[in-house]
């Protein structure tokens, strides 16, 4: 920076800090200077604070917004207050003069209110083009305009001086609608400026967000205030006073290079007005109620005994209301050990542990308020998430019985020490049960390995039977009626050969038995579109009940045990909705999606689908469903039907 631009600021700022104490300086005279003292306050927080971002940040548009604002309302302060001394010794023109030039500090006022947040905090607005910033200083133009043209200055103080730049009195309507436009104006602009800066929070990072809401935090007080700003309820010196942490907050906020624990700071304060709050009122019970019941309100001793009371329970007060408000801030993990117990005691007594991992992720997500929590198993699978997840996170390994079987990840990485350290122990904990949690997978992916690979061996058997051995037994029985017709003469030979066919015709029964057992032979000659059909019309054939098929045109290639399942489930439930629950009409309808095949039986039976004594139908429908990791739900309605709803994964099989 220059020498002369690092003049112009400090000047700028030591003339809008000089303006304000002039105002006071002159007002003093006339009693206690309330109003005078809290807007220079205002004054003086807005000039330092844009001296020191003028002078670290040169060319940051928020600095130089402040600057041009905080100097034009002091020296706007100091004329009104000239205007009043001249005013007060009989000088009438020469107060209306300094009157109707003082009327500006609106101006400066507006800038702040609308061009700062306007431009928070990078000095740039989040939308393409220049229209909101056009609505602002058209706002700011037509308010300080109206100030020009009013009759009488825009101030309690010199509401009987006619200003010398004002229209007629019988013109006055023009200054108050120009006023209200410019307040109609001004609103659409704040809003204007206050969805930018929510749209900013939104898309930004931690840090941005953080800036962002300090500034909405401190402005929300003069924000409230406005609408009543022209009311009797709210004098000047409360506007002022609520008006100061803004550039306290804007300064942090443009100054700050990390993250702050505001929730941390929150928590201290609330304990402390409370505290505070809980102290007094015990002081005045004992003071004011022990002296009322002793009719004896002054004595001295009271003061003392008071202070005795709350010397003692001091500290245990503040462990309780600490606590209390640990609760209310950051919920049940205020409590490290509380939490540990907790997790300790539901892992002791998980049952079902997919759904405990899913339950303790959400609680961990929701207690330390993260954007994204996962538990992955030792190769990177995921076990259990919740959130969104982030480009950035922090992790920490998972151990059991000295072996790695895991992650813990969190995001955003940045924590409270004491909130780590918790997520280090519950890594601990977490060891054991994602342990379990992976050998169940890995149980349960050997088991679907398993059913697959029985299913593809007696898809081999069967076709080794049915393609060798049965031809072969029907060609030996061809052989014995040749036999048999050469040797036509001989009644023992002819006797022996009968029984030596009637064994071959068994042997050859039963190996169609075998093979029909180990899979139905329509799917490998119909596949599975065709077999279901062929299903529905054999076991409908001589009975009432009507049964719809509905199967793709086509089909992709689906494992041997998925289509054994599929259609024995079929087969299953066709037979209780024909034999068992008197319908009429049945359906079925298998459909494809990217992970696997859907097969739905709906039927208008009596809706009665429950084991029956003896019967193991249902059962063995769910295990064919779960043994390939399958899901199967039976649904019910009284007189209206059953509809059973099968899911299959269509993976490729796996052979061992």
């Amino acid at each position: 920076m220059s020498p002369w631009r690092f003049i112009g600021v400090v000047l700028t700022a030591l003339l809008a800090i000089g303006g304000a104490l002039t105002s006071v300086l002159l007002a003093a005279p006339f009693g206690t200077p309330v109003n005078e003292l809290a807007i220079f306050l205002v004054v003086a927080a807005y000039a330092v604070v844009a001296a020191l971002v003028s002078l670290a940040r040169p060319g940051h548009l928020v600095g130089r917004l402040m600057l041009l604002g905080s100097c034009v309302w002091g020296v706007g302060e100091a004329l009104l207050s000239l205007a009043t001394y001249y005013l007060a010794h009989g000088q009438v023109h020469l107060a209306g003069w300094l009157a109707a030039i003082g009327s500006l500090r609106g101006f400066g006022w507006l800038v702040m209110v609308l061009g700062v947040p306007l431009v928070f905090p990078d000095g740039r607005t989040p939308w393409r083009g220049r229209r909101p910033a056009l609505l602002a200083i058209t706002a700011t133009s037509l308010f300080t305009l109206a100030s020009l043209v009013a009759p009488h200055p825009l101030d309690y103080r010199l509401a009987d001086v006619d200003s010398p730049t004002g229209l007629p009195p019988s013109l006055g309507g023009v200054a108050d609608i120009l006023a209200l436009t410019a307040l109609f104006l001004s609103g659409v602009a704040l809003i204007v400026a206050l969805a930018g800066l929510v749209q900013r929070w939104r898309q930004g990072d931690e840090l941005l967000r953080q800036q962002v809401g300090l500034y909405l935090v401190a402005f929300a007080a003069p924000l409230l205030l406005f609408p009543f700003i022209s009311s009797s309820l709210v004098e000047p010196w409360m506007f002022a006073l609520v008006t100061v942490p803004v550039p306290v907050a804007i300064g942090i906020a443009l100054f700050q290079r990390r993250l702050y624990d505001v929730p941390f700071v929150v928590n201290r304060t609330v304990a402390f007005v409370v505290l505070s709050a809980a102290v007094a009122t015990v002081y005045a019970a004992i003071v004011g109620g022990v002296g009322l019941l002793l009719r004896d309100r002054g004595a001295a001793w009271l003061g003392w005994a008071a202070a005795g009371v709350i010397a003692v329970a001091f500290v245990p007060l503040r462990n309780t209301l600490q606590r209390a408000v640990n609760r209310l801030t950051y919920g049940q993990w205020s409590e490290p050990a509380e939490v540990l117990a907790s997790t300790g005691r539901r892992l002791a007594d998980a049952t079902d542990v997919p759904w405990l991992l899913s339950s303790l992720t959400e609680e961990v997500q929701s207690g330390l308020k993260l954007a994204y929590v996962e538990i992955t198993g030792p190769h990177g699978q995921a076990l259990a998430t919740c959130g969104a997840p982030q480009q950035e996170y922090e992790e920490r390994p998972l151990a059991a019985y000295g072996r790695h079987v895991g992650w813990l990840r969190w995001s955003p990485p940045q924590l409270r020490a004491r909130n780590r350290q918790l997520l280090d122990d519950l890594a601990g904990q977490l060891g054991g049960v994602v342990h379990s949690a992976v050998l169940v997978e890995e149980l349960r992916e050997a088991q679907e390995r398993l059913v697959r690979a029985r299913e593809d061996e007696r898809r081999r058997l069967r076709r080794d039977l049915h393609d060798g051995l049965g031809p072969t037994l029907a060609a030996l029985t061809l052989q014995v009626d040749i036999i048999r017709n050469v040797l036509a003469g001989g009644s023992s030979a002819d006797a022996e050969l009968l029984r030596l066919r009637s064994g071959v015709a068994s042997t050859v029964s039963d190996v169609r038995r075998i093979v029909e057992g180990l899979r139905p032979p329509a799917l490998d000659e119909l596949g599975l579109d065709g077999a279901l059909t062929q299903l529905a019309e054999r076991l409908t054939m001589g009975s009432d009940v009507t049964v719809e098929v509905s199967i793709p045109a086509t089909l992709p290639d689906i494992p041997a045990a998925v289509e054994v399942a599929a259609y024995r489930v079929t087969q299953e439930a066709l037979t209780n909705a024909v034999r068992h629950s008197r319908a009429t009409r049945s359906h079925v309808e298998l459909s494809v999606d990217g992970a696997g095949i859907r097969v739905e039986i709906t039927d208008n039976g009596t809706g009665s689908a429950h084991p029956r004594p003896g019967g193991i139908g249902l059962t063995s429908m769910h295990e064919r469903a779960a043994e390939i990791g399958g899901r199967l739900s039976i649904r019910t309605t009284p007189a209206c039907g059953t509809t059973v709803a099968l899911w299959l994964p269509r993976t490729t099989a796996v052979a061992l």
